[in-house]
């Protein structure tokens, strides 16, 4: 048995829970991934995994197993790559998880300029505004959106502030009225983006002063470049990152309001797990990443 291979099956059958997905993700058929599976429970004498038709799921000995199979394999990507890299270009497989919105308006050319210079790396790019489980997915780095990161194990690099804007078309204005003061959007239909930490609760600051408002509206979203089209459609009121919607404001499609107030912004950060053994192409990638961002920060 090829314990490495073996371990690297029963990783990603936990991490897209099935066989199938397991076998699609390592180029074989599910045939070959069940009898790796089944030599690992021959080996270690322990049953991994509870099987039914419909789902599956770790045993107490697969939990501490899959803990092990994870330093394992990581150990031996890292240390394979430092052997094989010394002063060559940084090779493999990354898989990057990074928000929907922020890639498809800011981060896609800088992604594709990140292969041009290193074509020995494999980008494979999740699409996906919820936190991802890094270990779980097998999820190499992270790119998240933040006021500030929750405490955590992982590694956070800030790559990039985000600055937001308050904004909506000429149309609905001219209906509804600008605001003369945070206050004043009580009376107008504020359109949410949902998996913001302040979606319903705006906050603004103007010199020492901080306000907290409450917002309502008809619209909500999970999705910066749809809320984006909702404000130029007139529907409402919202904040949105300013690099969305620049174009726009510089057209006349949309139109901000309480310039003089500051919208709390937001950070980028490349999060990952460890800093130990930290493979190459990780490590050049959110390397790149800063440097490319630098001149595009407070954005």
């Amino acid at each position: 048995m090829d314990h490495q291979f073996a371990m690297r099956c029963f990783s990603r059958v936990v991490a897209t829970g099935s066989f199938a997905a397991a076998a699609r993700d390592l180029n074989c058929s599910p045939p070959v991934i069940t009898k790796q599976v089944q030599q690992l429970e021959a080996w270690t004498g322990s049953r991994l995994i509870a099987r039914t038709t419909r789902s599956l799921h770790l045993t107490e000995a697969g939990e501490r197993f899959l803990a092990y199979c994870t330093r394992v394999l990581s150990d031996t990507d890292a240390m394979l790559e430092a052997l094989r890299a010394s002063g060559q270009q940084p090779v493999g497989r990354l898989v990057v998880s990074a928000p929907v919105s922020l890639t498809l308006s800011l981060l896609s050319p800088h992604l594709h300029a990140f292969q041009d210079l290193h074509p020995k790396v494999e980008l494979e790019v999740r699409l996906n505004d919820r936190v991802s489980d890094l270990i779980k997915e097998g999820v190499d780095v992270a790119l998240r959106g933040r006021a500030e990161l929750e405490d955590s194990t992982l590694v956070a690099v800030p790559l990039m502030t985000v600055e937001r804007v308050l904004c909506a078309s000429p149309h609905y204005w001219r209906r509804r009225g600008p605001p003369e003061h945070p206050a004043d959007l009580a009376g107008h239909n504020c359109l949410a983006y949902v998996l913001g930490s302040d979606a319903m609760q705006w906050r603004f600051e103007s010199d020492a002063q901080v306000l907290r408002v409450e917002v309502q509206g008809d619209f909500r979203t999970d999705n910066s470049l749809l809320l984006a089209d909702a404000l130029r459609a007139g529907r409402g009121v919202g904040v949105v990152p300013r690099v969305i919607v620049e174009r726009d404001l510089r057209e006349g499609r949309l139109e901000p309001a309480l310039s003089h107030w500051r919208i709390e912004p937001r950070r980028l950060f490349a999060v990952y797990p460890s800093r130990e053994h930290l493979p190459g192409r990780l490590r050049t990638f959110v390397h790149f990443l800063r440097s490319q961002l630098a001149d595009a920060d407070s954005v």
